[in-house]
């Protein structure tokens, strides 16, 4: 039985709250000896308090990987046996705990979050006449069905106790093997079953910064075009958009400078992700084994994701990350070179961060945010003005773990992928509306299992490969703090 984490939460808010009024109380003068002794003890309290918070999040997290084994392995969670475009395929999905809405056929896994898997059109819809997007159709209803799921399991089981891929399907019944065939990718590997998949992004949803940031359009193609204009200027508009408005009954006015429209192509990459397992434990328990996918594989998956949707070079096997987007750049070096640091004048870091975040436009800065490493996020934290006072503590005034994060107002998230202070030029802050990062997803990761390199040390390496890509849509919404 676990604590009410709200009540825990409120207590300590409680206590930031009661050391924020001490200390102000006393601003300025040499605290007496019982608001010193006061101030120490809700500092320890604080403490314990933080403690206590982060023990309930780690028995959650281990919780959630124990329901998530039993989710995958419970035969009620299976995915229905038929999928087709009838209302009783539709009734079957719903009763298997599928839902259908907004256009999307999701399920609400074991995170507790609902994961949109597929566009309803392409289990219910007609097949379209394109090659490829029939061929995706048609993939996507068949590993839908349970008996696909049966067969991959089984084929895992397989390959543990044999010498080789090709032996452990001679283990699997020709229906079996038809079954399977279905999900075989251009990898040579197979899909992951559908309710595995959900789970393995909700996971990687629930870890990368990105993917919580930034809006997702999921694609059956090796690439994503749309059309965006081009920013101008001319009209004097920081809107940018092509258009000069007015009231009716005006003379409508028109733009200097005709909007120019370009191709916004989001290229989708490769990604991978590899771990070795050991047979006895694969043969076993091989619904464990999705389980472990599921969480571990999704975990991994979500960082290299990051990596590539901040730091990517856009080349062949990387997406455009953020910081090679030609994004507009402002100086936020402090007193000491390369660095955020200090500065007795009003040329320091923390004046400049006020740049970065005013440089945004308003209708973007609404909904900004903040990325930075957690090293320069503690610098940030560090910054205090000419009387020794901090410039940002949390929202609620306080450093403590579970305490909203802020600065300036704006929400903080942290990626070890954005670039560390120290180095001439480093990008090391973010601000913007990271929903102009448009994610393109795939909706198939696949396994590609490997028995015969591993077999002298009687382990099945298992590889996962997702197809997604990234890039900046708009960016004027963004600016980037350099040093």
């Amino acid at each position: 039985m676990g604590i009410d984490l709200a009540l825990v939460n409120k207590e300590l808010e409680d206590v930031v709250a009661e050391r924020a009024l001490l200390r102000e109380k006393h601003k300025g003068a040499t605290m007496p000896e019982e608001a010193r002794s006061r101030d120490e003890e809700l500092v320890n309290r604080g403490k314990k308090l933080q403690f206590v918070i982060e023990e309930e999040k780690q028995r959650i997290r281990d919780e959630e990987f124990v329901n998530t084994a039993r989710y995958l392995d419970d035969p009620a969670y299976k995915v229905p046996l038929a999928v087709n475009a009838d209302d009783d395929g539709r009734r079957s999905l719903q009763a298997a705990g599928w839902t259908i809405k907004g256009g999307f056929v999701s399920r609400m896994t074991s995170f507790d979050r609902e994961q949109a898997m597929f566009p309803e059109e392409v289990l219910f819809g007609p097949i379209p006449k394109d090659p490829v997007a029939a061929h995706y159709y048609n993939q996507t209803r068949a590993v839908m069905q349970g008996e696909y799921r049966d067969a991959y399991v089984k084929y895992l089981k397989a390959c543990a106790t044999s010498r080789s891929e090709s032996m452990a399907m001679n283990r699997l019944t020709a229906a079996e093997q038809n079954a399977l065939s279905s999900g075989l990718d251009e990898q040579g590997g197979f899909l992951v079953p559908p309710d595995v998949q959900a789970e393995i992004l909700a996971r990687a949803a629930q870890t990368s910064v990105m993917r919580r940031l930034c809006r997702v359009l999921p694609t059956s193609r090796d690439k994503i075009v749309f059309p965006a204009i081009k920013a101008n200027s001319s009209s004097g508009s920081i809107y940018s958009s092509g258009f000069v408005g007015g009231w009716a009954g005006e003379t409508p006015a028109f733009s200097e400078t005709d909007p120019t429209f370009q191709d916004f192509e989001i290229g989708i990459k490769k990604l991978r992700v590899a771990t070795k397992l050991s047979n006895d434990w694969l043969a076993d328990t091989a619904g464990n084994m999705l389980a472990f996918l599921a969480q571990n594989g999704g975990e991994n998956m979500a960082l290299v994701e990051d990596q590539g949707f901040i730091a990517g070079d856009g080349g062949a096997l990387q997406p455009r990350g953020l910081l090679n987007s030609g994004i507009s750049t402002i100086d936020v070096e402090g007193s000491t070179s390369n660095t955020i640091s200090n500065s007795t004048s009003n040329t320091g870091s923390a004046p400049k961060l006020i740049d970065v975040e005013y440089g945004v436009p308003s209708q973007y800065s609404n909904n900004g945010s903040w990325l930075m490493s957690r090293s320069v996020e503690g610098k940030v934290r560090k910054l205090v003005d000419a009387n020794g006072r901090y410039m940002w503590l949390s929202a609620s005034g306080s450093g403590y773990a579970g305490t909203p994060r802020d600065i300036d107002g704006y929400p903080v998230y942290n990626s070890d992928f954005m670039e560390a202070d120290g180095t001439d030029a480093a990008k090391v802050i973010a601000f913007g509306d990271f929903r102009n990062y448009i994610i393109g997803q795939r909706a198939a990761i696949s396994t590609v299992v490997l028995r015969e390199r591993f077999a002298d040390t009687d382990q099945t390496g298992i590889i996962l490969f997702e197809r997604v890509g990234g890039g900046v849509w708009n960016t004027d919404a963004f600016r980037i703090g350099v040093v």
